[in-house]
């Protein structure tokens, strides 16, 4: 398959795909819409964050990083705390960080140690993954934004690290980027009944081939639940808004 088109290492679609498998539970074809409109080009500000702090520090393309961005923007008025977990390097946490206002909090969990409880339900993810992390470097990175309203949590969420959240926090916004069925459904079980009307939980990697185990947690989620509405932007991002 030739290369369509790259910009600032933004690929338009997933290197090697003939390669991959053949077999999935969920149907896989590789996505191109016809729309054009590239509304991040246009935000300096966020142009700004991505190019000096984030591409180098996130596996997410600037597709879902600018909904990330937008999201939060839009709800920075919104009293409510925000919630991130699977930070990775923190380049989305960046981008949370550079929307919170002095009476929220965002919480920054991770590992920094890899992929955790993975299952049968996980195509790809054996455990492990993602475990090139400098955990002194993540933490330098925030050093230059407020630091009584950022809280980075080393060890698994919520087993190990939710214990440093206080019990009557409540939640705007949530993004779960785990990869692993078992994680994400432990982490949307702990957060949703904190999330308030109207806020978010984004997870990453809905429909992505390498994890048909989030895919099928959020399809479990939207089909038994009645509390909420979900949006799919075929960009790999599953967002679910309580009502």
């Amino acid at each position: 398959m030739k290369k369509v088109k790259e910009i600032d290492g933004v690929r338009t679609y997933e290197i090697n795909w003939e390669n991959r498998p053949t077999k999935y539970t969920y149907n896989q074809e590789l996505i191109f819409p016809r729309n054009t409109y590239n509304p991040w080009f246009d935000d300096k500000e966020f142009m700004d964050i991505y190019s000096s702090q984030v591409r180098l520090n996130t596996l997410v393309d600037i597709y879902r990083c600018y909904e990330l961005w937008d999201i939060a923007k839009r709800l920075k008025d919104t009293k409510g705390s925000i919630l991130e977990v699977g930070v990775w390097k923190g380049g989305t946490g960046c981008l949370l960080a550079e929307n919170i206002n002095s009476n929220d909090s965002l919480f920054l969990c991770d590992t920094f140690n890899g992929v955790v409880k993975t299952s049968e339900k996980d195509n790809f993810y054996k455990g492990g993954e993602h475990d090139d992390v400098d955990f002194e470097r993540v933490k330098e990175i925030f050093r230059g934004y407020d630091q009584k309203n950022i809280q980075i949590l080393k060890g698994i969420f919520p087993d190990e690290t939710s214990k440093d959240i206080d019990s009557n926090e409540q939640f705007k916004l949530c993004h779960i980027d785990v990869d692993a069925y078992e994680s994400a459904k432990d982490i949307f079980e702990w957060v949703w009944p904190k999330t308030i009307r109207n806020g978010y939980v984004i997870f990453d990697d809905y429909g992505f081939a390498s994890c048909e185990g989030i895919t099928q947690l959020v399809n479990d989620i939207v089909n038994t639940r009645t509390d909420l509405h979900f949006l799919y932007n075929v960009n790999g991002h599953a967002i679910l808004i309580k009502k």
